[in-house]
């Protein structure tokens, strides 16, 4: 089964949710808005025309898209054209793309380079930095449990006396 998105639940108290007219509140099944009903042969021509997408194949077939991905789901067969399909004009893309390349197209270039080539090192990243000063205090605590007395020896650190590796990777000069 293909792995379908589903439509955000609204909150019923939200005040700018739609209303729901009064004489579709009682209906018991959902309502399907410029759906008609399609056989598989119509729907095998529609994939195959439309090269596996779906909207557009849905929509020659007078169908909602969601309508006709539910067809598409039931059918092993329509499911299994439709994967084909939609690889085919992948690998048509791939082959424009790679036309592109040759013809020394700086964009298609960086495309394969960020992709393809993310393994080699070809890879956009935000760098984030953390300038913040960490104060880090250790407590150690010692309990006598004969006496139930209770020892503390709280040692405070600062950027000053922080061991090396604690500060952005440099010792701080002191001012």
């Amino acid at each position: 089964m293909a792995n379908r998105n589903k439509a955000p639940k609204l909150d019923p108290n939200d005040p700018d949710r739609p209303k729901i007219p009064p004489e579709l509140k009682d209906m018991s099944k959902p309502i399907r808005r410029n759906t008609s009903v399609a056989s598989t042969s119509e729907a095998i021509e529609a994939i195959k025309k439309c090269r596996g997408l779906y909207y557009l194949a849905a929509a020659s077939l007078n169908m909602g898209y969601s309508d006709f991905l539910d067809m598409i789901n039931e059918d092993p067969y329509l499911e299994s054209l439709a994967k084909d399909e939609r690889g085919k004009t992948l690998d048509i893309a791939e082959a424009k793309l790679m036309e592109a390349v040759g013809k020394g197209e700086q964009w298609a270039i960086n495309l394969i380079l960020k992709t393809l080539g993310r393994d080699r090192g070809f890879v956009e990243r935000q760098e984030i930095s953390n300038t913040t000063q960490v104060k880090l205090q250790i407590v150690e605590e010692i309990i006598d449990c004969s006496t139930k007395t209770i020892n503390l020896s709280v040692t405070s650190y600062s950027p000053s006396n922080l061991p090396e590796a604690f500060i952005d990777g440099a010792p701080q000069k002191d001012s």
